[in-house]
């Protein structure tokens, strides 16, 4: 089954309908005022070709820091016989108080190329937070995990479920993203403890429930087309052709509840640090965020 496709979808109704029902959707009509000229493999390498990136395996292990230009040319316009591209670039924003090689300056000087997807809410955000502001567009201020995917053709990201019950959305610029996506409720499924399952080679044995699973959606994303993954959705996507991309991910305050539930089953996520990190100083690293939650906005567990 594919993803259900809308265009001038209000923001009301997609919170309605997406966030407070968790339910994925593609909008083909997100990127349409963009400069997407300024997302291609071709002005990227010109333009940012000597900075420093991170380049990952299909199941977000840090490989290789190098250039862009070294990236760009080892992995995209691959031969057949060469073939496909086994690393993933992912450049992140800075997501935590550590000096790494971030994009930060990058998307700063994109900033004018893009905006904030008029159907996706920059107000009511508990992560990140707007205590300190009343918008948060994305093309102005930082989010989890905002970063830009530059991958050649055959790069893979694994199936994974995104940190904290948080959604992710993923703007695709140039080339497609194959992307297999099962519910929160085939969680028995396609996880053993931590582990998930590699959808395309199964290990039966280790996953003896995933025989009969299937997904809830089989989808390819286009250019132009920004799919929202929602809080507790397992994915897998896979470059089909060279993919230039933008992610963040974030939290709506119709969420609280069942992000507070998750910070209680697992206090010693060590992606809760990088939530932090979004709060805007609301807490320290000493912090009960479960009681913080509960205190500030009188939810429960």
């Amino acid at each position: 089954m594919e993803v259900t496709r809308v265009k001038n979808i209000t923001p009301e109704l997609f919170i309605e309908k997406c966030i407070k029902a968790n339910q994925p959707i593609i909008v083909t009509d997100g990127m349409e005022h963009w400069d997407r000229e300024k997302f291609t493999p071709q002005y990227l390498k010109a333009t940012f070709g000597d900075q420093i990136v991170q380049v990952y395996n299909d199941l977000f292990d840090l490989q290789t820091i190098q250039t862009l230009s070294e990236y760009i040319d080892t992995n995209f316009d691959r031969a057949p016989e060469d073939g496909p591209a086994k690393n993933y670039m992912r450049w992140y924003t800075k997501l935590k108080e550590v000096e790494f090689y971030w994009s930060d300056k990058v998307f700063e000087a994109l900033k004018p190329a893009w905006s904030q997807p008029y159907f996706i809410p920059d107000t009511n955000l508990v992560i990140p937070s707007n205590h300190k502001t009343a918008k948060r567009p994305i093309n102005e201020y930082s989010y989890p995990y905002k970063g830009l995917f530059i991958s050649g053709r055959g790069s893979r990201t694994r199936l994974h479920k995104d940190p904290f019950m948080s959604n992710a959305v993923l703007c695709q610029f140039y080339g497609q993203k194959e992307i297999y996506l099962y519910s929160p409720q085939k969680e028995a499924s396609v996880m053993n403890g931590t582990d998930f399952v590699d959808v395309k080679n199964p290990d039966h044995a280790k996953f003896p429930n995933f025989k009969n699973t299937t997904p809830d959606y089989k989808d390819v994303l286009a250019p132009g087309e920004i799919i929202f993954f929602p809080s507790g959705w397992f994915h897998d996507v896979t470059c089909l052709s060279d993919s230039v991309s933008i992610t963040w991910n974030f939290v709506h305050e119709t969420q609280l509840e069942r992000m507070t539930k998750h910070i209680a089953a697992h206090p010693e996520d060590d992606q809760l640090e990088i939530m932090q990190f979004f709060m805007d100083g609301e807490v320290s690293e000493s912090t009960d965020l479960v009681q913080y939650f509960q205190q500030k906005y009188s939810v429960g567990v």
